[in-house]
């Protein structure tokens, strides 16, 4: 799995713009997932690209998220 940030770079943006962050990859794994869903059928290569780019976009939830413990912010 690709990363989409660097832990450096996650390590130096501000607390408002990692929760920014959060927000547009929650916002845009869900609304990839509900184009899924609703207008491609399950075994095309452009359902496969879709769960590729939701896939980057949940990592990407889980290494903000990461690094918001780490520095103890709450959303």
């Amino acid at each position: 799995m690709q990363a989409m940030y660097d832990s450096t770079e996650l390590a130096s943006m501000d607390p408002l713009v990692l929760m920014k962050n959060l927000d547009h990859c929650r916002m845009t794994s869900r609304r990839l997932s509900y184009i899924l869903q609703q207008q491609v059928h399950l075994y095309t290569p452009e359902a496969n690209k879709l769960r590729d780019e939701i896939d980057l976009y949940v990592e990407a939830e889980r290494q903000i998220e990461g690094e918001m413990a780490r520095r103890k912010i709450r959303a």
